[in-house]
């Protein structure tokens, strides 16, 4: 494809993005960028009850006030959608509802019924205000009675939050439970619901919810992979202008801001067929939005959906719960976490959580591939990892202050202290303190996390610090026709290229053993020709970097630095302890 920037375009030759919005009305009136899943919605409302589960802000609330839109007004505001010439189906009352902030046990029961009146009134009965009640069993009794049997819609958006909120809190989800249990048992008697949709995150046993099996799970089914989320082809069709203008302003090609996009938000995956891949909307919509408003500054990939989708406290209440040790390293940045359709498909109660579905359906986590695969679609078993690198960037800073025991001290803290002195320490090319900042790291973790931990943990860990505290492009394993490194990045015109090697406790004894070990892992680079990939120029500066892990003390206690000729340093370390605390180079 060939590259033509344009220098020309201002702030109102593009189509404005909203990141806050999600009325379907308002969109359209205001004119905002809107990518039409219409033709999907279409096929959707041919189902009677679904329910689907997204991460946080992929779209469901824009999804329910587009389907709103639709049964309350027709296609008044679908002109140029496909849905426009499709739609036929007359226009009835919807009871729009949405569970998010719903949490407080003591006024749970309380705020559902009012939410309850309220979306009646504003659907048309308006006399559901005057029932006054605060008991759902009676306030459902009372409005079955207004509506008179009358055909309606029932949307409920975030149906989870109620017990999502309170996984940390065993007594506040049991009471919201029960008080769910009468909602849904009441939903499911309704005979006069033309269309039901439930969108949330979880699935919880016990709320009645799914009991019966009459309402259709569609999170993973392959006609609505694409739903929610941006495809390959509608970002490059929908976005094209800011796409050329923001390479414009980045002094790239087209081509190579399309790479950087898909490594960065692209990468999740709701098809239990593993063949359909979509950006995260918010992610995408933030970065564009930036050559909208700023059109002479050059945009930033930023980590936008994590700091919009409160996904954070989640994660840690479920690291503070669950306590995974660091092999889960291992598998999650290696081959991945297998993670069956039936543990997918299954709810779970606030005592049996699984941890590993728990982070797909966030978003942490998503489908990879199949790994086992069978015509019996719950028999089948995938491999699950980090959709992109903005959510692996925002997992390791969490994961990393869990596993360090940091999650709670301020940002001064040590570990923001050996993070910058890892960093510094490259600059000046010191890596006597790139050692010692390393090893400040690994005398952080418990001992009682170290359980089986194999040299790919070391490898995992390493590269999560330097993420932290170097770069977020750090490859992991990366592979070129004969072998594969363990880490490599480019630092200020400088790739490093780092081979981890494991001395056991046997060996500990004899220091050349770590010296031998040394040179293996020089020889591997060497041999290998390690650094050189399509990733990085043929004329950068190259070093090696052998790190020498001790089983027995489980820091580095021996490193070598050279180039592609000499050794340039190399050096024994005496583990970090009380007798030998850290020294700072001055």
């Amino acid at each position: 494809m060939s590259i033509s920037h344009s220098s020309q375009w201002q702030k109102s030759d593009l189509t404005p993005i909203t990141t806050s919005l999600a009325d379907f009305r308002l969109i359209r009136q205001r004119q905002y960028l809107f990518v039409d899943k219409t033709a999907h919605i279409y096929k959707l409302l041919n189902e009677d009850k679904v329910f689907l589960s997204r991460p946080r802000r992929f779209g469901k609330s824009l999804l329910l006030s587009t389907i709103n839109e639709l049964f309350t007004n027709g296609t008044k505001n679908f002109e140029g959608l496909a849905i426009h010439d499709l739609w036929q189906r007359p226009c009835l009352p919807v009871i729009s509802l949405s569970f998010f902030g719903l949490s407080y046990p003591q006024t749970f029961e309380q705020d559902l019924c009012s939410i309850l009146r309220d979306a009646f009134s504003l659907a048309g009965f308006d006399d559901a205000l005057s029932i006054k009640t605060s008991c759902l069993l009676d306030l459902t009794a009372e409005l079955n009675r207004l509506t008179k049997h009358e055909l309606m819609v029932l949307l409920v958006d975030e149906c989870d939050f109620p017990l999502s909120a309170n996984l940390n809190n065993l007594e506040a989800f049991e009471h919201n439970k029960v008080i769910l249990r009468k909602f849904y048992a009441w939903v499911r008697s309704l005979r006069n619901v033309e269309f039901t949709m439930f969108t949330g995150i979880g699935r919880y046993q016990d709320t009645s919810m799914f009991t019966g099996q009459d309402i259709n799970d569609i999170s993973l089914d392959p006609r609505f992979a694409n739903l929610l989320g941006y495809t390959q082809e509608e970002l490059e069709g929908y976005f094209a202008p800011h796409i050329n203008v923001a390479a414009t302003l980045l002094k790239i090609s087209e081509e190579q801001l399309l790479d950087s996009l898909k490594l960065q938000y692209d990468g999740f995956c709701f098809d239990r067929d593993a063949s359909t891949s979509v950006y995260n909307p918010i992610s995408i919509n933030n970065f564009f939005k930036q050559v909208v408003v700023s059109p002479e500054s050059v945009p930033v990939f930023g980590s936008y959906w994590m700091s919009s989708s409160n996904a954070a406290p989640v994660l840690r209440t479920f690291l503070d719960r669950k306590k995974p040790s660091l092999t889960f390293l291992d598998d999650v940045k290696d081959s991945g976490i297998e993670i069956s359709q039936n543990e997918l498909n299954n709810a779970y109660t606030f005592d049996e959580l699984n941890f590993n579905v728990v982070l797909t359906q966030t978003g942490y986590l998503t489908i990879k591939k199949v790994i086992k695969n069978s015509q019996i679609v719950t028999a089948r078993t995938y491999s699950c990892s980090f959709p992109n690198q903005e959510i692996e960037q925002a997992y390791v800073d969490i994961f990393f202050r869990y596993i360090t025991q940091s999650s709670h001290i301020v940002h001064d803290s040590w570990l923001s202290k050996a993070t910058q002195n890892l960093l510094q320490a490259f600059y000046r090319r010191d890596i006597e303190q790139v050692v010692t900042a390393l090893n400040c790291c690994l005398c952080s973790i418990p001992y009682d996390l170290w359980t089986n931990a194999k040299e790919a943990t070391y490898r995992t860990y390493i590269c999560w610090c330097l993420q932290l505290g170097v770069t977020n492009e750090v490859r992991s394993e990366t592979v070129n026709n004969r072998g594969r490194s363990d880490l490599e990045f480019t630092l200020n015109d400088c790739t490093y290229i780092i081979e981890l090697k494991r001395l056991p406790q046997q060996q500990q004894q004899d220091p050349k053993n770590a010296v031998k070990l040394a040179d293996v892992a020089q020889q591997q680079v060497y041999d290998r020709g390690y650094g050189f990939n399509d990733q990085v120029g043929y004329d950068t500066k190259r070093y090696g970097l052998a790190l020498v892990v001790s089983e027995h003390s489980r820091q580095i206690e021996y490193w070598r630095y050279f180039d592609g000729t000499h050794v340039i340093a190399e050096n024994a370390v005496a583990p970090i302890s009380m007798e030998n605390p850290p020294k700072q180079s001055q």
